[in-house]
């Protein structure tokens, strides 16, 4: 059991803290955070990793916050898929649509063409909730983060 423990130590504790210390700074952390959390909350499961590793590169984010972020957000997204769907019905003025998790489960079990039919237009109502409602919440958690940050790495660098 030691071995293992010290080959964790030495391929995955030890890399991901020297990934963290390298020279990031609060702003840095701050867009990470809130850019990841913002991916991971999209209502469309299973595309958040892909998702965080293409804004990653393109904002040239730290990727192991962005996805430690991201795993982590992941209850968050369930809950928050059923209101996002909401939101983009009301905006369209579309009839409500039920989702039960079990006539969900039924109908993706039954037949997939079936499920992307009835279940479709959900995901596009939510997704335009998302494009809504996303937006202005993760530059508020941007701007909260960054005061945040900034003061914690600061106290952190005190000691």
């Amino acid at each position: 059991m030691n071995r293992l423990s010290d080959w964790l130590k030495s391929k995955v504790r030890d890399p991901l803290l020297a990934e963290l210390k390298k020279g990031v700074s609060p702003d840095e952390v701050a867009a990470a955070i809130s850019v990841s959390l913002a991916i991971a909350v999209n209502p469309i499961v299973g595309t958040t990793t892909i998702l965080c590793l293409l804004a990653g590169k393109v904002f040239r984010l730290n990727h192991l916050i962005m996805q430690t972020i991201n795993y982590f957000s992941y209850p968050l997204q369930l809950l928050l898929i059923i209101p996002l769907v909401r939101l983009g019905e009301m905006i369209t003025g579309a009839e409500k649509l039920p989702l039960d998790p079990t006539l969900i489960i039924e109908e993706f079990n039954r037949s997939i063409s079936g499920f992307l039919v009835k279940f479709g237009m959900a995901g596009l109502h939510g997704l335009l909730g998302w494009l809504i409602a996303v937006p202005p919440c993760a530059f508020i958690i941007n701007f909260i983060l960054k005061k945040f940050m900034s003061k914690w790495m600061k106290f952190k660098s005190d000691q």
